[in-house]
């Protein structure tokens, strides 16, 4: 797929692999629909890259984004649309995400908050599809109609890059409720991909170790200790670069559909 002057939104664009991943996007010609609840944080970056580009020659738009509001996804969209008219929109990556740590039962029995638990879930997973479809549909509204099988000549519409986690699959002590959301981020892949397989569009899932972002700087040194002795190699945390290349990969490879991709240096967490 061609990533020059091809319109992708990034979800948590304003920092961490959200920020990588619209750098990535940038410096290849993208546009890029920069989408965030911190506004102040992707107008930096924005003015960063572009800057002093005038508006009408933008490449990023900077939109404050709740994931799981369908009003505000429609209306970043239609901002991209406002600002490049003739552009092929070309996907999404699903970047935006919270971890909020916290057994099923603490020390003195105590429950685990269930609206807290819900509202990893809300954001990591229910964010992720409700971006995810608003995004196919948009790639969908383009093409024309109607809209066939696809066969051997159809080419490459679009792709929907979602991110999960090495918790998905090993999931440490008091991350219940962030491998549960990231568990579902992974099991939705292969289903989307079937689903948006008429229309030419493809579906992989990004899975994280610990990367260089503010989430893993919240993380207790002791933790990040236990987790860097369970790596292989590379011994080192993930750059939030490495994670924008694996972005690009996924976009310009047709044959990357339906699957996951690990990107943990072969590390597998323990329980912590």
């Amino acid at each position: 797929m061609q990533l020059k002057d091809t319109v992708f939104y990034v979800t948590g664009g304003a920092s961490g692999l959200g920020a990588a991943t619209v750098r990535a996007l940038h410096a290849r010609g993208a546009l890029v629909g920069l989408w965030d609840l911190d506004v102040a944080g992707g107008e930096a970056l924005a003015k960063e890259l572009d800057g002093s580009a005038a508006e009408g020659s933008r490449r990023i738009v900077v939109s404050e984004v709740d994931v799981c509001e369908e009003d505000d996804v429609v209306n970043a969209i239609a901002a991209c649309d406002k600002q490049w008219p003739k552009s092929t929109v070309g996907g999404c990556v699903n970047c935006g995400g919270v971890g909020m740590a916290g057994k099923t039962i603490n020390a003195d029995g105590e429950p685990f908050n269930l609206d807290t638990f819900k509202k990893v879930v809300e954001i990591n997973l229910v964010g992720t599809f409700n971006v995810s479809r608003l995004t196919a549909a948009r790639i969908v509204r383009d093409l024309p109609k109607p809209i066939k099988k696809p066969d051997a000549k159809t080419p490459d519409r679009g792709i929907i890059v979602n991110t999960a986690s090495a918790a998905a699959f090993e999931g440490q002590t008091g991350q219940v409720s962030y491998s549960a959301s990231k568990g579902g981020v992974v099991g939705m892949g292969l289903p989307m991909a079937r689903d948006l397989a008429w229309f030419g569009i493809r579906t992989m899932t990004l899975a994280p170790a610990l990367f260089r972002t503010p989430m893993m700087e919240r993380l207790p040194e002791r933790a990040r200790e236990v987790i860097l002795r369970a790596a292989e190699f590379p011994v080192r945390f993930g750059e939030p670069e490495e994670f924008g290349h694996a972005v690009i990969a996924c976009i310009e490879n047709p044959m990357l559909n339906g699957s996951f991709i690990r990107l943990d240096g072969a590390t597998r967490l323990g329980k912590l």
